[in-house]
């Protein structure tokens, strides 16, 4: 088995037996609504083909983090204002002009570094983005977290206090 972004799945079909890494729907947060295979994930969860298995806590909240950034980068994409607000809470009262004038081209986190107490989560990472006019910036970041239901969702305000990107 193996996962892309914190949930493993296991397909299974005419007595064979698939590993897949991503998955749709609402338990399944590993597949954006503007994801080629998003449609198809979500009919076969919906027949019972797949079936999913929860991540450690911190698997899933970078998944959270990834989800929020990749909403930015998809921001003109179906369904990504509800998708960046399934996985933040705390959003600004402009909201949603930040994700709308997003300029986030591509991502990538290092040094993520996960502290759970309860509920409540903070991550301290460095986030690398390019934006759509070929410019990158490196940024360390702070982020705090809470735990809502399936999901783990980045507290807004600490993700755009320490990234323009985000305001």
């Amino acid at each position: 088995m193996w996962s892309r972004t914190g949930r493993s799945v296991l397909v299974a079909a005419a007595g064979v037996v698939l590993i897949g890494g991503a998955a749709a729907a609402a338990t399944f947060p590993d597949v954006p609504p503007w994801h080629w295979a998003y449609d198809a994930i979500a009919k076969d969860q919906a027949a019972g083909l797949i079936i999913g298995y929860p991540a450690p806590p911190t698997e899933l909240i970078e998944n959270s983090l990834t989800q929020v950034f990749d909403s930015f980068v998809h921001s003109g994409a179906k369904g990504a204002q509800g998708w960046a607000e399934r996985f933040t809470y705390n959003r600004p009262a402009n909201w949603p002009a930040p994700l709308t004038h997003s300029v986030i081209a591509a991502f990538l986190f290092s040094g993520m570094q996960v502290a759970v107490t309860g509920g409540t989560a903070t991550a301290q990472f460095s986030a690398t983005v390019t934006t759509r006019d070929g410019k990158t910036a490196t940024s360390p970041m702070r982020v705090q977290l809470r735990l809502s239901g399936p999901d783990w969702q980045v507290d807004y305000s600490t993700l755009s206090a320490t990234s323009p990107a985000f305001r």
